[in-house]
């Protein structure tokens, strides 16, 4: 499956600037605080990329590549 096809969902808090990404089935709370929910987003694609392992499958793809669905 292909960064474009998973199903990434960021719910960004903007009270707390916290941000939390949803894939397959499974949450994650980004580390760190986010001034807006761009810079929210900008780290969900560099989590999804190094984290959880979308850099291993070797399709010459960038981070930026990543499909992430604000809410």
């Amino acid at each position: 499956m292909t960064p474009q096809t998973r199903n990434f969902q960021l719910h960004f808090d903007f009270l707390s600037r916290k941000a939390l990404l949803c894939c397959g089935g499974k949450d994650y709370v980004l580390p760190d605080s986010y001034p807006n929910k761009e810079a929210a987003e900008a780290a969900a694609q560099k989590f999804a990329w190094e984290t959880l392992g979308l850099r291993m499958q070797g399709d010459g793809e960038t981070p930026d590549d990543i499909n992430i669905w604000t809410r």
